[in-house]
């Protein structure tokens, strides 16, 4: 496609009835990172201080929490109490990389984790933390002392395509005293069988939905299929194949809509450190939209089956591709500031690339549905396989680098 700005019509819809009270202190603000008030973390203490890629393995309605560092997967969790039934998929990493959420599509549930044994709970009093040790021994759900919670959303789905798949963290509010971030939440997309949708947001403290925003005329297929945070806190979302885009302030929980006019096919989106959301077309181009101006654009020679995609801080976005489009099974790379095609990256051994994250280093993954990911280097495009046992439809901030991009850029 051409790098054509189409006007974009909007729908703004107010007011959410099950909303609570915008004024609400807890609601996310803006972050200044710049204040430097906390030693040596140069005001960022809600930077992620651990570095893992959380990554659902489908098939077994489980977890894996993997060194994105030393490439060892450390732990795996059940899901759901009904790992079968579960189909996790979307994971996303806390600000701090504390915890980690992940949307079970099958059961309608969503639970989340800590990432360091400091932040589990020894739930039967007995002096020990009984989680996971490995890859290869999971706990039983009810015993796994590092899932902090799960919640059933309600309105319930609409069986497995209503399931909760969009899934991101919000920061909450940064405590200069205790340079952690307070009150931080949650929120997550489903749908229900009566042509409407829900972007909701939970309290990570408690595991229970604080607000809940309907998207009526629902008309996408799935639930609201990605999202993503800006720096403002509001939350932007898509539904798959339809060309729309939808946003929730943060503050006031106001809902508005675009339509792009392109035709384009959304798969994967993210929001990147200028408050931009991009889009993996699945049947067609990488395309973005300009907030100030809500125009949205395509990049030139970029169609291709594309699923997740991330922005690193050098404003280089990282797409995965699918065989049968043009580039084939791979990994696309853009140049956000001039919206052109860097180059189309091969890998030694690639399936069906689903999910693309950036780590606390840097370092771009794509995670294969067919049993592994593969870590490379920007700079010097070296590769490094993992071999992650199960299937993996998994996407989003899987790291955690998306927000911390957003509210914290270095």
């Amino acid at each position: 496609g051409t790098d054509s700005d189409t006007d974009g019509t909007t729908d703004s819809t107010t007011d959410p009835t099950d909303a609570t009270d915008p004024t609400d202190s807890s609601t996310t603000d803006p972050i200044d990172p710049t204040e430097d008030t906390c030693g040596d973390t140069g005001g960022m203490g809600g930077d992620i201080d651990f570095s893992y890629l959380w990554v659902a393995n489908t098939n077994q309605g489980s977890i894996s929490k993997i060194n994105t560092v030393t490439l060892i997967e450390e732990a795996r969790y059940y899901s759901d109490p009904n790992p079968p039934a579960a189909s996790p998929s979307r994971t996303s990493v806390s600000i701090s990389g504390h915890y980690a959420a992940v949307s079970n599509r099958g059961t309608g549930t969503v639970s989340m984790f800590a990432a360091t044994l400091d932040g589990c709970v020894d739930k039967n009093n007995d002096g020990v933390i009984t989680t996971s040790p490995d890859k290869d021994t999971l706990v039983p759900f009810e015993e796994e002392e590092c899932r902090i919670w799960t919640t059933t959303v309600n309105p319930p789905i609409a069986a497995y395509v209503g399931g909760p798949r969009g899934t991101t963290f919000a920061p909450g509010l940064f405590n200069e005293g205790t340079c952690e971030y307070d009150a931080q939440k949650l929120w997550v997309g489903w749908h229900t069988s009566n042509g409407i949708a829900y972007m909701a947001r939970i309290d990570i403290n408690s595991g229970t939905f604080d607000v809940t925003v309907p998207v009526e005329g629902w008309t996408a297929s799935h639930a609201p299929y990605g999202a993503a945070l800006d720096g403002q806190g509001n939350v932007w979302f898509t539904g798959v194949f339809e060309d729309h885009l939808y946003r929730v302030n943060g503050k006031t929980f106001e809902l508005s809509k675009w339509t792009s006019g392109l035709g384009h096919s959304p798969y994967g989106m993210t929001v990147d450190f200028n408050g931009i959301p991009w889009f993996g077309g699945y049947f067609g181009p990488v395309a973005y939209f300009d907030p100030v101006t809500e125009t949205f654009g395509t990049i030139p020679d970029t169609d291709a089956y594309h699923r997740g995609i991330a922005v690193d801080l050098n404003y280089q976005v990282w797409v995965a591709t699918n065989a049968g489009g043009g580039p084939g099974c791979g990994l696309q790379q853009v140049d956000g500031e001039t919206k052109t095609l860097i180059k189309n990256h091969v890998f030694p051994q690639c399936g069906t690339p689903v999910g693309v994250s950036i780590d606390l280093e840097g370092m771009v993954w794509m995670v294969d549905y067919d049993g592994w990911a593969w870590r490379m280097d920007p700079e010097t495009e070296a590769k490094d396989q993992v071999l992650i046992g199960g299937v993996h439809y998994t996407y989003s901030d899987m790291t955690g680098g998306a927000l911390k991009n957003v509210f914290v850029p270095e």
